[in-house]
């Protein structure tokens, strides 16, 4: 039988939200937690692909307990996020963090039943 701890990654995820600074909006990044869970090679699932569902995210990661996350919410799947001593993402002088999250989470993929909660995630950016 297959091994899900044998498949799971570390996986950081946080919240981005924007403050008014004067004029300027800034964004401010919540403090990251880390998961260890799979994540998929590929967007979609067989049963979704051979019912013809195009899926609009380009992987997923599979939790049996459902996590404090939302759609929006960033996540380090490839890279992981360089901490401070606080445990704060390191941050550059223009609030941007030194390395920046190359996920998103675009869509909950949760049953009405079951213990299987799904959550699509999406490339930040273009291909380098």
């Amino acid at each position: 039988m297959r091994s899900f701890k044998r498949q799971q990654q570390k996986v950081w995820f946080t919240r981005v939200t924007e403050k008014n600074v004067g004029i300027d909006k800034v964004k401010v990044y919540a403090k990251p937690f880390m998961k260890e869970l799979p994540v998929s090679a590929t967007s979609g699932t067989p049963e979704e692909i051979a019912a013809g569902v195009v899926p609009n995210y380009d992987r997923y990661i599979t939790s049996y307990k459902k996590l404090d996350v939302q759609e929006g919410d960033m996540c380090f799947v490839d890279v992981e996020p360089q901490l401070d001593a606080s445990g704060e993402l390191a941050m550059k002088e223009d609030s941007i963090p030194v390395t920046p999250p190359d996920y998103r989470i675009v869509k909950l993929l949760v049953t009405q039943k079951g213990l299987v909660f799904r959550y699509g995630i999406v490339k930040i950016g273009g291909n380098v």
